[in-house]
């Protein structure tokens, strides 16, 4: 009886992992999953927008098409677009490649409330790096949290390749991966958050940063910009 107790037990605690799916200590270094990817859910099926909206909930702007399988911003003016879906612990990995002398970024916990998303949402920002030397270094070339962190590594593929970005939002807890290298890692919330927030352009925002949940969201800043593989997974 006692050993049958004990593998009734093992069996509900392997069933019980499998069902919450891969924890963040089941990912490598370069921030990739080591076990099964049954728990990751598309965000982007590769043929339409579905499960993407405007920022007040409507129609996507037609400068943001599916092309080849890709997510694309082909000019200017489509506006920056959400999921309709909203994210609290989460991974999020995708892959995009942007325009030469091009800017977006990657946005997270946004609320849709009227304004722009940056305005309550932090941001992974997105930069063609090569076209803006005088910025290396700064808190707005691609991997910074756009104007509070400096990314800690440069790992960025030519202009026309894919790079593969990884975003982990565990609570308070954020890390930035870009192409294996985790490049940000820091607390929302903390005092050191705090007085990098009060120091930036968004210390006038009193929704940003502070919410727990929130829609991802991909930036039109008016360069043309391409996504795929966009999957997301709850932590």
């Amino acid at each position: 009886m006692i050993k049958k107790a004990l593998l009734g037990i093992a069996s509900l605690a392997v069933a019980l992992t499998s069902f919450a799916g891969l924890s963040a200590s089941e990912l490598d270094d370069s921030g990739h999953a080591t076990a099964s990817d049954a728990a990751w859910v598309s965000l982007f099926n590769g043929r339409s927008l579905e499960g993407w909206t405007n920022p007040m909930g409507g129609k996507v702007g037609p400068q943001w098409q599916v092309i080849d399988a890709e997510l694309v911003l082909v000019e200017g003016g489509g506006g920056d677009i959400v999921t309709v879906e909203t994210f609290e612990n989460f991974e999020l990995q995708l892959e995009w490649r942007i325009s030469e002398g091009g800017n977006s970024g990657i946005f997270f916990r946004v609320v849709m409330d009227g304004n722009p998303v940056w305005m309550s949402g932090p941001e992974y920002q997105i930069l063609d790096d090569f076209s803006f030397p005088a910025l290396m270094g700064s808190r707005r070339t691609t991997g910074a949290v756009f104007d509070l962190h400096t990314p800690k590594a440069h790992p960025l593929r030519p202009l026309d390749q894919f790079n593969e970005t990884t975003i982990r939002v565990t609570d308070g807890q954020v890390q930035y991966w870009l192409n294996g290298e985790r490049i940000a890692d820091f607390y929302i919330g903390s005092q050191d958050w705090k007085q990098r927030v009060a120091a930036s352009k968004f210390s006038i925002y009193e929704q940003f940063g502070v919410n727990t949940s929130g829609h991802i969201a991909l930036q039109d800043h008016g360069n043309p910009v391409w996504f795929k593989n966009i999957k997301v997974r709850g932590l």
